[in-house]
């Protein structure tokens, strides 16, 4: 076995401050000395500080009175414990991509990848994966790798203020590397620490130099277990996290903000989240909810679509900034979040030098997806067949979900200036598509809304000139059962400048002429 710890040290901090980014110029908070403080109200400590209240002397312990007096300015904020722990669970969430055996731990997780090394090409490139991970969801972790989950615990405890990784790979060298971390890195109650420093007992080494008797005896039987687990001597089984089935985060903001593009690194990080949860689950989402919360007012909820299963964070993301850059807020946002309720199989789609089918179909789902997002609910819609001769009732508008899915509108389909271009840009599809269409005769792609009459010179319709009957009649006489029957004699006609329409006549008055579509 070989565990790697992610050791959390300012998971106080980062909790209440992830809109914080590396470059200032991007962060809501700017050159702002923030500490997060615990303990009892009339004594609190300084328990976490930012670097600009650390350079100018806040360190970790220092009463709060003191360290505003140190700091003009200085942004206190009370330790929130319960967010630090949904924080741990979605980082476990994150990071169960990895590995399915992932532990749960104060101010971290605990990773078992033995067998996940030769996937990700080895240790040193899976660090650098979950370094690099971690600092984007808004996180600093110290990594210990060792052969035991207490072991590399310790050594990532141990190591949080060095760079680099602290590592033992065989159990034979665990004692020579824990050696010299202190006592204190275990959560031992004082009472023990204090005996232990009484007798000028300080380090591991120091421990385990003791008679083994007469240390359980005098400091009891769980301090020698604790050495034992952590050196391989004894058994430590961990309960491993287990995933839920659905995907929720949110990020408090430390301000109210009335900017829509202050939420870029909230959103971001919670997309990178969502992508970590959805590799472990194997799983894709085919709809996101984002919710802005506005303190006692009613959120805004904003649903995003997908005609198939994605987790990639930048498609994601894409349509989030899309949305929220046309978005017209009523109140300042407090808080957002995000939600993937129902999560779906997910396959992963093979690279080609050529594209496929595949590819262009992810082309024209990457477009409606754009187009759902920027248009106003209900703008975007599908048109499908029904099985009807009459031109203007052989259709039905559907909802955007079906254009996203199937792309493949009906053929002789009468629709509004509105939806022109779409079915113009998908009607070479439609013949493939549906393959009933390929025995019915030529339909124009474009069917006016409502047919028009034709001025007739010389007993010939006239659109944009005389036009010339190429095919035709073709009779359609239905309706007699709803109360709305037709009976026309259909043609394709052409005019001088090469269009083509479709123009019909009446039996019962053949000297009238309408033209009912244009094909493209």
């Amino acid at each position: 076995m070989l565990w790697i710890a992610l050791y959390l040290p300012d998971l106080p901090l980062e909790v209440v401050n992830r809109v914080q980014a590396g470059d200032a110029a991007t962060s809501l908070i700017v050159d702002l000395p923030l500490a997060v403080s615990d303990g009892p109200d009339n004594r609190p400590f300084v328990l976490s500080a930012n670097a600009r209240a650390r350079s100018a002397g806040v360190h970790p312990g220092m009463a709060v009175a003191a360290a505003c007096a140190l700091v003009t300015g200085l942004a206190t904020l009370r330790r929130d414990e319960a967010r630090e722990t949904r924080a741990i669970g979605q980082v476990a969430g994150w990071a169960a991509q990895f590995t399915p055996s992932v532990v749960l731990e104060r101010s971290g997780v605990l990773l078992e990848v033995a067998a996940s090394l030769k996937l990700f090409g080895g240790l040193a490139r899976l660090l650098g994966q979950l370094r690099t991970g971690l600092a984007e969801l808004g996180f600093r972790a110290s990594f210990g790798v060792a052969p035991t989950p207490l072991g590399a615990w310790l050594l990532a405890r141990g190591g949080h203020e060095q760079a680099g990784v602290r590592a033992c790979l065989e159990g034979a060298d665990l004692p020579a590397r824990l050696a010299e971390l202190p006592l204190a890195l275990f959560d031992w109650p004082r009472e023990r620490l204090d005996a232990l420093a009484v007798l000028g007992i300080h380090r591991i080494r120091e421990a385990l130099a003791l008679p083994r008797d007469g240390f359980r005896r005098r400091f009891g039987a769980a301090a020698q277990a604790d050495l034992d687990r952590a050196l391989g001597r004894a058994a430590d089984p961990r309960p491993c996290f287990a995933l839920p089935d659905r995907f929720s985060s949110r990020i408090d903001l430390p301000f109210d903000v009335v900017d829509t593009s202050l939420l870029d690194i909230p959103v971001t990080r919670m997309l990178a989240e969502m992508e970590g949860f959805l590799r472990a689950r194997g799983a894709g989402a085919l709809q996101l909810v984002l919710e802005l919360e506005h303190g006692r007012s009613v959120p805004t909820r904003i649903t995003l679509g997908s005609p198939a299963p994605e987790r990639a964070r930048a498609r994601w993301q894409r349509l989030v900034r899309e949305r929220l850059d046309r978005l017209e807020l009523k109140a300042t946002i407090s808080a957002v979040a995000i939600h993937v309720d129902t999560l779906h199989g997910f396959g992963e789609h093979s690279t080609t030098f050529l594209p496929d089918a595949t590819r262009r179909a992810q082309s024209w789902h990457e477009l409606t997806e754009r187009l759902s997002s920027r248009l106003e609910p209900g703008a975007l819609f599908s048109i499908a067949l029904r099985d009807d001769h009459r031109p203007e009732q052989a259709w039905r508008r559907g909802d955007g979900r079906s254009v996203r899915a199937r792309a493949a509108p009906a053929s002789g389909a009468g629709a509004s200036a509105s939806t022109a271009v779409a079915s113009a840009s998908i009607a070479a599809r439609v013949r493939d598509a549906v393959p009933a269409l390929r025995t019915r005769r030529d339909r124009p792609v474009f069917l006016l809304e409502r047919p028009r009459t034709l001025v007739c010179a010389e007993s010939r319709p006239q659109y944009q000139g005389p036009l010339e009957l190429v095919s035709g009649p073709e009779r359609i006489e239905a309706g007699w059962w709803d109360g709305r029957a037709v009976a026309r004699d259909y043609y394709v006609a052409r005019n001088r400048a090469g269009e083509a329409c479709w123009i019909y006549r009446e039996p019962v008055d053949p000297s009238r002429w309408y033209l009912h579509g244009l094909f493209a």
